[in-house]
């Protein structure tokens, strides 16, 4: 064995060894706990309760005392500006949030939930305006197998299957909504009657008119023209 085996042999024993002293004697800090030892966690909130419309900060490791185990806030602004100053002492403390809710039974329970500021049962808050600039394509048969159905209307979706969810469709339709002024009567800022006669009138939905068709009589096939054909033409309902 040269020496430079023999070195790198000695380093990894080392390491090893110091690894082992470390793990046996060495202390590790709870990353959410503020300071070091255990004052400055047995002095940290951990536990928020709403009970109606007021909130009861509790701390678990400390004993209960009226007023100030647990702190109650009659307001979500209370609490806000009591985490406010605790942050700028430096104390983040993470803190549990249960909802007290009744149940089918008439029990009091407690729920678990995100935070005070989002009520949602466990599910992922969600952004709608990250939602609406990622637009889910939708899969329609009726418009598949292009050039022959293209450009045509989606197809009917009996299932529901894109329901809560974004799509390109809705996309199209909540286009017109970026505009100061709309012509669609479905949206919120839709400029009236007048206006959207005008947008007709000028041409705008030409490609959506929908006109008389044109139906004729079916030919006579008979060798003798005063003979009845054997099928009448259609008839025109509009």
């Amino acid at each position: 064995m040269n020496r430079i085996q023999t070195f790198v042999t000695l380093f990894f024993i080392t390491a090893f060894i110091a690894g082992i002293y470390v793990t046996l004697n060495g202390g590790f800090s709870e990353g959410f706990e503020q300071g070091h030892g255990p004052e400055a966690s047995s002095s940290c909130p951990n536990l928020l309760i709403q009970k109606g419309n007021v909130l009861l900060l509790y701390n678990t490791n400390a004993p209960i005392v009226d007023g100030v185990n647990p702190i109650p806030f009659f307001n979500l602004d209370e609490y806000i500006n009591y985490v406010d100053v605790q942050r700028k002492q430096g104390k983040t403390c993470p803190v549990l949030f249960l909802q007290q809710e009744n149940n089918a039974q008439g029990q009091d329970v407690l729920r678990m939930r995100p935070s005070p500021f989002d009520l949602q049962g466990g599910l992922q808050a969600m952004n709608p305006l990250d939602q609406m600039s990622h637009p889910v394509p939708v899969l329609d048969a009726s418009r598949e197998n292009k050039p022959y159905n293209e450009n045509n209307y989606a197809g009917f979706d009996p299932q529901g299957q894109y329901v809560g969810i974004y799509t390109n469709l809705d996309q199209i339709h909540n286009s017109t909504k970026q505009n100061s002024i709309s012509d669609n009567p479905m949206d919120p800022n839709w400029a009236g009657i007048g206006y959207t006669q005008q947008m007709i009138d000028s041409g705008k939905y030409a490609d959506n008119n929908i006109t008389r068709p044109v139906v004729g009589k079916s030919a006579n096939t008979a060798f003798y023209p005063g003979l009845p054909a054997p099928t009448k033409g259609p008839i025109d309902i509009l």
